[in-house]
This record gives C-alpha cells, structure tokens and sequence, in this order.
C-alpha cells in the first residue's frame, strides 16, 4: 500500500486486436463489411501485450488512470484508443 501512495511502476497485461490481414487497409466499406476473416470487425484478437505503467503519486483504490494510443487499434486501421485502468489496492 505505501508503494502505491509513493507511485509506482507496475505491469499491465492487455488483450490486444490486430488489423485483419484481410480487409484492414480495404477503402471500399462494403467489401471490409463482408470480410469472411473477421465478419466485419476490421480486427482480430490475436495476442496479449504487457505494458509497464507509472501510478502517480497518492494513487487511491478504485481511481482510474488513461493512457492515450496503449489500447486496442481502431476498426480498419484507425488509431489505437486509450487503456484505461482501475486501481484496486490490497494489503
């Protein structure tokens, strides 16, 4: 707990999405929709991916904290989004 307050670097693992191969960098919308690969979804989950992340400082149980471009990719190759994470503290 007092790591926690003082901040702290800890890991996160993530399940990711991967562009399909398929239709991912396909500009017609019709055809990435009727992607027989990913049924439309512009993505696949495919892998996990561990990040290192930093708690600030007087970090509190249940608090969140946002990471801009660490989340999953965007439908047909669009940027990735924000993880977010829920701090759950024990003793």
């Amino acid at each position: 707990m007092a790591e926690v307050r003082r901040g702290a670097i800890i890991p996160v693992r993530v399940t990711k999405g991967k562009p399909c191969p398929a239709c991912a960098t396909r500009t017609d919308e019709t055809a990435a929709r009727s992607c027989a690969t990913c049924e439309g979804e512009g993505r696949l989950i495919q892998w996990q991916d561990n990040h290192r992340v930093r708690l600030p400082f007087g970090i509190g149980d249940g608090q969140k904290i946002r990471f801009r471009e660490r989340g999953v990719p965007g439908t047909h190759g669009g940027a990735p989004g924000d993880l977010y994470v829920t701090v759950h503290v024990t003793s």
